[in-house]
């Protein structure tokens, strides 16, 4: 502070550098912001979408892994996996090894 005819006035120099400072902060808290919102915009349209075809790849490979036997288990035929795996088997009930529940008696 400078004072002049008993009137103090800020210093110049000190000015410029609060302003300075303040400016990088607005700037460092922008760019984090720009680049966290790129970031994401990465992970959702190119990152999740690869990770989830290579879980899918995985999942097929599995079933035409398995033999005949554990297939049947699954309710799935060698030639149905690929329909079933796109599909799925909505017509089919959940579990076809439990008998079809009796109404209650009201």
């Amino acid at each position: 502070m400078t004072t002049t005819n008993a009137k103090t006035f800020p210093d110049e120099f000190a000015i410029y550098q609060a302003a300075r400072t303040e400016r990088a902060k607005a700037v460092a808290v922008l760019f984090g912001k720009a680049t966290r919102g790129i970031k994401h915009l990465i992970t959702r349209n190119i990152v999740d979408p690869i990770r989830t075809r290579a879980r899918r790849q995985r999942q097929l490979e599995e079933l035409l892994n398995m033999d005949v036997h554990m297939l049947r288990d699954l309710g799935l035929s060698r030639g149905g996996i690929a329909y079933a795996f796109e599909h799925g088997r909505e017509g089919e009930p959940a579990n076809t090894n439990t008998p079809a529940s009796k109404p209650r008696a009201a």
